[in-house]
């Protein structure tokens, strides 16, 4: 049984939208993400994070959000934890 907790990621947005890492997956040039919407019901999405920017200083990972830009907004992003980017893959 995993003792892994989700942890919620927001976009930018005001009121934000919420969102939880539902899959992940490691890829030859990064990691493969399946981003749930937790606030209301919504499909999921997959997002990819590239190696390099799992490479870069930051502690978060920006992506923009997909249900702002749906909706036609701009300029927002979700902010992901590396260390959640990665929990539970094997070594790259």
């Amino acid at each position: 049984m995993s003792t892994e907790v989700a942890t919620v990621c927001q976009c930018t947005n005001e009121p934000p939208h919420q969102f939880v890492i539902a899959q992940r997956s490691r890829l030859r040039e990064g990691i493969l993400l399946g981003l749930q919407r937790i606030d209301e019901p919504y499909p999921r999405r997959e997002v990819f994070v590239t190696g390099r920017e799992m490479k870069m200083a930051t502690d978060k990972a920006f992506k923009a959000c997909f249900v702002c830009v749906d909706k036609g907004f701009r300029e927002t992003a979700i902010a992901i934890p590396k260390e959640d980017i990665e929990l539970g893959l094997p070594p790259a």
